[in-house]
């Protein structure tokens, strides 16, 4: 069993892991809901737009990839949960990234150009952060169905071979 800290109502309850894995489904669900909905593309977003807290929405993914048999699946929840690293704190109103040539740079805009670096570094750190999250989490996935699969050195009569049966 474990605590939910979700909200104050909360803050007694004792789930099972089966409720909490229920709930992360739910989780990765509204948010692949909002994402069809809100369309970012490469655009970066508020994070307070999101559905839930960008931590939450983490933490269900990583437990959903982590406890997904099919690799498939896998590989596309985590193509999603890479897109939170679109969402920033204190960005504001949405921010479209489209392509510019440099001779529509205007160099008295230096404040807006370096709050804008900025901003990409921490999209960029926190994609970074994620694929390796995320890839973990499909890792322990991956090698707890190989291990559940593995041929067995028993035999149906209950004898055993250290090197496994062909």
């Amino acid at each position: 069993m474990a605590r939910a800290y979700g909200n104050p109502s909360d803050l007694e309850t004792e789930w099972s892991d089966t409720e909490i894995l229920a709930k992360a489904h739910d989780l990765v669900e509204t948010f692949l809901t909002f994402l069809r909905l809100e369309r970012p593309k490469n655009d970066i977003l508020d994070a307070r737009c999101l559905p839930a807290s960008k931590s939450s929405l983490i933490n269900a993914f990583r437990l959903v990839i982590a406890t997904e048999p099919r690799g498939d699946v896998r590989r596309a929840l985590s193509s999603a949960g890479y897109t939170l690293a679109q969402f920033q704190d204190r960005v504001g109103t949405r921010i479209s990234v489209a392509p510019a040539r440099p001779a529509n740079v205007d160099p008295t805009h230096t404040t807006a150009a370096n709050l804008l670096e900025e901003v990409f570094r921490q999209v960029d750190d926190d994609t970074r952060r994620l694929r390796d999250l995320l890839d973990k989490a499909s890792s322990i996935a991956e090698s707890r169905f190989q291990r559940r699969h593995a041929r067995t050195p028993f035999q149906e009569d209950g004898t055993y071979t250290w090197y496994g049966h062909g």
